[in-house]
């Protein structure tokens, strides 16, 4: 039988690192705080913060940053994360390319790298090991985040949209955490995005969000009573497979008329070309070369009557989809994120128009449509606060 005393030692030790990782969490999400507001958020008493607050600055996990504002009276100490006490690498992979980032805690990016990588190509998992392995040659890295588009198993993190990724039923995540040796985890893209903004961004303070990713294809991060939605098998979210024209064109999924084929950055580049291809009048018919899609955004900011009618189409189609989710969860608010943000407010007033016409006047009335102002770093953000949990979770602190 093991001794009472052992016994309450465990007790104490499981209670004291349950509260050092409540106030990284917190601490984490909130910024810097005071003991005071700590023991309140955490319903402890001051006594008992104060000693898991000392203990943290001998670690070096957190720092003294300065005096909060009072009226009168002694000025409480205010504490904050040691921004270098770890860092910790996003990789972002899209359909075109992949990123490489390098964060201290306190999300400021120190390094940033970009490689032209072909997501559906068979050496993909090789060049990103690589590639990683080249970016962090220089640092101690704590762990290493993962951000994907695809369909992401919650249980293993197998890649379903993209099965190349994985290699003998491992997860990508797994693969670069054996080739590193450091630990690694991977989330969707849009998840993690809704993840950013949850924490750092417009959906802060908010319970009933929906984010709509405008990127080569369609994703929809959901926040539901403050809870973000990943679905039994983490695929919830996937809106850009729902189906808008059953006779339509043929979708990378294998169906037709997916909202992805006529409503995705990469639906308006086609359109573009086609349109162009069939004679129409457009300032983009001067271009030399390949049309991208700030090709035709930019045309259409400058006036280009057939670049505003695609975009208008895009938004058209995209608010018809948008506004069965909207009857779904009822947000407060819908966030705007991806490469076609870059619209600004053509694709905020289309979206508007067609919110307008499809949703019941009670669900829309007080819903706001904004775009994101954190733009890429809402992704990474909410990939690097996953990372963050994980580590504590794992005690790995």
């Amino acid at each position: 039988m093991e001794p009472m005393t052992d016994s309450f030692s465990s007790v104490v030790e499981i209670k004291k690192n349950q509260y050092i990782v409540e106030i990284l969490r917190e601490i984490y999400n909130s910024g810097a705080i005071t003991i005071a507001q700590l023991a309140k958020k955490l319903h402890t008493s001051v006594p008992s913060i104060t000693v898991y607050i000392n203990e943290l600055i001998a670690e070096k996990w957190i720092l003294e940053v300065g005096s909060s504002k009072t009226k009168s009276g002694r000025r409480p100490i205010l504490f904050d994360l040691n921004p270098d006490k770890h860092l910790c690498v996003i990789v972002d992979l899209n359909i075109y390319e992949t990123n490489f980032y390098l964060l201290n805690l306190r999300n400021e990016i120190l390094k940033k790298s970009t490689v032209a990588t072909d997501i559906n190509s068979d050496d993909i998992v090789d060049v990103i090991k690589t590639e990683t392995k080249n970016f962090i040659a220089d640092y101690s890295v704590w762990a290493v985040g993962i951000s994907s588009p695809g369909l992401l198993s919650i249980d293993k993190g197998l890649n379903y949209t993209y099965p190349n990724h994985n290699q003998n039923d491992l997860s990508l995540d797994a693969v670069l955490e054996q080739y590193l040796q450091i630990p690694t985890f991977i989330t969707h893209d849009t998840q993690a995005s809704m993840l950013g903004e949850h924490h750092f961004g417009l959906a802060k303070n908010k319970e009933n969000v929906l984010l709509i990713n405008l990127d080569w294809g369609i994703g929809l991060g959901i926040m539901c009573n403050g809870q973000i939605i990943k679905g039994a098998d983490g695929f919830a979210g996937e809106l850009g497979h729902i189906q808008i024209k059953p006779d339509g064109a043929l979708c990378h999924c294998g169906k037709k008329g997916c909202l992805e084929t006529v409503a995705s950055a990469l639906a308006l580049i086609n359109r573009a070309k086609q349109g162009l291809a069939e004679g129409k009048t457009s300032t983009l018919s001067l271009k030399k070369g390949e049309i991208s899609l700030e090709d035709v955004i930019e045309a259409a900011l400058r006036g280009d009557e057939f670049c505003i009618d695609l975009i208008f189409d895009i938004g058209r189609e995209l608010g018809k989809g948008l506004s069965i989710a909207i009857h779904m969860f009822n947000p407060e608010v819908i966030i705007i994120d991806g490469i076609m943000t870059k619209a600004g407010e053509l694709i905020v007033s289309t979206l508007n128009q067609a919110i307008n016409k499809y949703c019941l006047t009670d669900f829309k009335k007080n819903l706001k449509v904004l775009i994101s102002p954190m733009g890429d770093q809402a992704k990474i953000f909410g990939a690097k606060s996953l990372v963050f949990g994980k580590m504590l979770d794992l005690k790995n602190y």
